[in-house]
């Protein structure tokens, strides 16, 4: 059976730590070879995503594959979802793998569907297993350690969050969330409450980043206008995390929670790493993906 990468929780403990520290370990991350040689990758993307798109075709390209990619025009969201049964086992002839992106995940039953090319996630309102794995490499990266740190979300729910609340169950990170007045919080509680991890709910952009090492700026979709003027990381609100805290955006620039720009301009901000790390992380998918499972994970 195809091995799959969907979201966090289907992947493992195991696999997400192997992951995480073959990311670390790439000597260069645009190093080229041939691994996907003869290898064709499918890109299905439901949503526009030219970061998702760009990382995705990179690492396939980088290692010597070649990218098909639909985008969001056409109609074969509809055939997917009406044939989808009957679809899947011809892409087989004509594919090696596929991404799917902009697509809820948490319905899917890959153990039905007897698949025999490997599906992965490349980002859905539910899952973002790549972001979040390469988030926690950039954390390794500059801490060393995950014992003891304290990442601060603020933003909408998006599938990075879900990822990185999913996470929490196999790295020992501590998450405080603040959501917009527009979110409902409810389902954020009910999941930190089942992953039983460091998961905390707080009320403002103040308390969420009070003391912590990584603030992450979500996405701003959901805010009202009077929080657009107060939902924005300034140089006063970094200040209230530690003194060595990093910035690290869970959305495109355009679409995140605003930063200040001499923040994005200093030592502070991970963005360039960021990109680098899922560079990393999308290849060593793609090695998991394919290698036969000779340790079990």
């Amino acid at each position: 059976m195809a091995r799959h990468i969907l979201n966090i929780k289907s992947l493992g403990e195991k696999a997400s730590w192997l992951l995480v520290q073959q990311a670390l370990g790439m000597p260069e991350p645009k190093l080229q070879t041939d691994f996907m040689a003869q290898r064709v990758a499918l890109l299905m993307f439901s949503q526009h995503s030219l970061p998702e798109r760009l990382c995705v075709s990179a690492a396939v390209r980088q290692m010597g594959g070649n990218v098909v990619y639909e985008g969001s025009r056409g109609s074969w969201r509809n055939e997917m979802n009406d044939y989808q049964e009957q679809l899947l086992p011809v892409f087989s002839y004509y594919i090696d793998c596929m991404y799917m992106y902009g697509m809820p995940v948490g319905g899917w039953d890959m153990e039905a569907s007897c698949l025999r090319f490997p599906l992965i996630n490349a980002g859905s309102p539910d899952a973002h297993p790549a972001h979040a794995l390469a988030d926690i490499a950039c954390m390794l990266r500059n801490s060393r350690y995950l014992d003891g740190v304290t990442c601060g979300w603020l933003g909408c729910v998006n599938g990075t969050l879900h990822s990185l609340m999913a996470a929490t169950a196999w790295f020992p990170i501590s998450l405080r969330i603040a959501v917009p007045s527009r979110v409902d919080p409810a389902p954020l509680k009910e999941a930190a409450e089942r992953y039983g991890s460091r998961i905390t709910i707080v009320e403002n952009v103040e308390e969420a980043v009070r003391g912590v090492n990584y603030v992450f700026a979500g996405c701003r979709s959901g805010l009202t206008d009077e929080e657009r003027e107060s939902w924005q990381v300034t140089p006063e609100l970094l200040a209230k995390a530690a003194h060595d805290a990093h910035l690290m955006l869970s959305a495109s620039p355009i679409a995140a929670i605003r930063v200040d720009d001499s923040i994005l301009a200093s030592k502070a901000s991970l963005l360039v790493q960021q990109a680098e790390y899922r560079l990393r992380v999308h290849k060593r998918m793609l090695h998991w993906v394919f290698l036969d499972n000779e340790s079990g994970i």
